[in-house]
């Protein structure tokens, strides 16, 4: 029996990762790194407010603004500068930033101007930083079945961080000043560079320069115009991107704004309540990412527009939840839909595009999500003033399920062919 769970073990791809040390070093480092994202976002909202009450939300949306509108050229500089290097860069780069918050600190009570200047600073730094990274793993994986482990595990490390990071928050600040959080956060970005600096044999160090005919043009244009041709011609990838964007919209009004206003309606402004929700969609979206990332996908299309059924359906049924337990459910059957989306769509872009258009592909699907969450923001004042929270959110989630429908039923049964000259450098 023993031997049978040893085998079973060995078989899962999760289990390769963690047996390639220079994986797990990879992987811990960004963990950690995005449980310090979440201590700076608690920090500097909780400053933020102390200074400027309501409007504290316009200093995390200036972080959101620099990533939306330095998305596409982090992705282009992503494919043309060395990889490795350029994280190297900006996570010393960001080290720097947010230890200027500490120590002004020290001299007197910190603006909000500096902390608006360094969420800016952080957003566009995040820009270029993201699609090295995601462009840089096919390069650190031995095999395509590996590689769908890791980007699992990468993906888990954001919902992870939201597990752990406000718990963390809440030790820490009993420990030391708030500000001293954004010292912590510091030294995660210390961390992340120094497994990229013992990692450098693992990394290449100009991947796909010798197939890329854009690299002799300057004009990033050029790039972006390659980027774009790729993407229309893999019609499963177009698909799910638009996908993604319109889902994007309908969840962020759904968990960053009604979710709230649910709990406050339904179980009388419980703040425990929500907290017990948003902990059991973290804790869904971490299992489902073991199981997803140990699944040989063939229809990658067809398992992302299936996990948008799942979230939407799972939505659906939070909104009618009348006791806690039923939401709690509800929202971890939810959460298992994201990593059913987010994996397939990592792997197509890593495994079916040229390795020199990888970042700027990653970037095109950051910023389209993040033009859709932002849009989803703005959508969800009008709906919850003209609905209430339960129909408000059943009606987005009605919207999101239909956008599973259409694409499942178009891919369902057609064979997602990917384009010929998609792999040809």
């Amino acid at each position: 029996m023993l031997n049978s769970l040893v085998r079973l073990g060995h078989a899962l791809s999760v289990t390769h990762v963690f047996r390639q040390r220079h994986l797990v070093q990879l992987w811990f480092s960004q963990l950690l790194s995005a449980i310090g994202d979440h201590l700076y976002e608690i920090a500097v909202v909780w400053l933020a407010v102390q200074l400027v009450a309501s409007e504290a939300g316009f200093v995390l949306s200036a972080g959101a603004l620099s990533r939306l509108v330095l998305g596409l050229l982090g992705g282009v500089y992503a494919d043309r500068w060395d990889r490795r290097k350029t994280m190297l860069t900006v996570d010393l780069m960001r080290c720097g930033v947010v230890l200027t918050l500490p120590i002004a600190s020290l001299l007197g009570p910190i603006s909000i101007w500096h902390l608006a200047a360094a969420t800016t600073a952080l957003g566009g730094l995040s820009a270029l930083f993201d699609p090295a990274l995601q462009a840089s793993l096919p390069t650190v994986v031995e095999n395509t079945h590996t590689l769908q482990a890791m980007n699992g595990l990468m993906d888990a490390t954001r919902r992870l961080a939201r597990i752990f990071g406000p718990g963390l928050a809440g030790v820490l600040v009993a420990l030391m000043p708030i500000p001293q959080l954004f010292t912590v956060d510091a030294l995660t970005f210390g961390v992340s560079a120094y497994a990229l600096v013992s990692l450098r044999q693992h990394f290449p160090r100009h991947p796909g320069a010798a197939c890329s005919p854009f690299r002799r043009s300057n004009h990033m244009f050029s790039d972006l115009f390659g980027a774009v041709q790729l993407t229309i011609a893999h019609h499963p990838f177009l698909w799910s991107l638009i996908g993604n964007s319109l889902t994007a919209l309908t969840w962020s009004a759904v968990f960053t704004v009604g979710l709230a206003l649910f709990v406050h309606a339904a179980f009388d402004a419980s703040i425990g309540a929500y907290g017990w929700i948003v902990a059991a969609y973290g804790v869904g979206n971490v299992l489902s990412n073991m199981v997803i990332s140990n699944l040989r996908i063939q229809r990658r299309a067809l398992m992302y527009f299936l996990g948008k059924i799942v979230v939407g359906a799972g939505f659906l049924s939070l909104a009618y939840a009348s006791t806690l337990p039923v939401a709690l459910l509800s929202a971890g059957f939810a959460a298992i839909g994201g990593p059913m989306g987010d994996v397939p769509l990592l792997i197509t872009i890593q495994r079916d595009f040229p390795a020199h258009h990888v970042g700027k592909i990653y970037s095109m699907r950051m910023m389209l999500s993040g033009i859709g969450s932002s849009l989803g923001l703005l959508l969800a004042a009008p709906v919850f003033e003209i609905w209430r929270p339960r129909t408000g959110i059943a009606l987005l989630a009605l919207a999101t399920v239909a956008v599973g429908v259409v694409g499942a039923l178009r891919w369902c049964g057609s064979q997602e062919r990917v384009p010929s000259q998609q792999k040809q450098g």
